[in-house]
């Protein structure tokens, strides 16, 4: 049994409540539509018991990356469209019976998404935060006599970055 996807139209028909959501957009038909691509973000396993549950998940998800603006919205929709591909394309890899060749190129892929998702997470702390790194150099002189030995250290801050 195949289950019909609803068409754009729809899904911007289908009743939103935007209050429960941090999600910034300026206006419905704009949350409609981002709602729409969130839903379809990934295939929907589940059951026939159980319809919707991606798209659950899916809000879920846009809850914890906490979007703060509409660029954020859109870097976090895009961000769970490729954890959910990676997850699907690792699914599809460790099918029992499935071929050597086929599995390794599920994996390839799915490798590829989690890249994608890693830098959308770091695009939107890049926009939260600015990106801006802190450097401090200091200059030490230190005298070592003939057949002495020396050793140097100071403090090492990291700063607010993370490595």
């Amino acid at each position: 049994m195949t289950k019909k996807t609803p068409t754009p139209e729809k899904a911007i028909t289908a009743p939103w409540d935007s209050s429960a959501h941090n999600w910034s957009a300026p206006n419905q038909y704009c949350l409609s539509v981002l709602r729409h691509q969130l839903k379809h973000a990934a295939p929907d396993h589940s059951p026939e018991t159980r319809p919707g549950l991606m798209t659950e998940a899916g809000e879920g998800m846009m809850r914890m990356l906490a979007p703060r603006d509409g660029t954020e919205t859109l870097l976090c929709i895009q961000a769970i469209q490729a954890h959910n591909n990676a997850s699907e394309c690792l699914h599809q890899a460790w099918k029992t019976g499935q071929p050597p060749a086929v599995r390794d190129a599920y994996l390839n892929r799915a490798t590829k998404f989690m890249r994608v998702f890693r830098e959308h997470v770091e695009a939107i702390d890049k926009h939260r935060y600015g990106g801006k790194q802190q450097i401090t150099v200091t200059h030490q002189t230190v005298n070592v006599e003939n057949g002495g030995q020396a050793v140097v250290a100071g403090n090492f801050d990291k700063g607010g970055g993370q490595g």
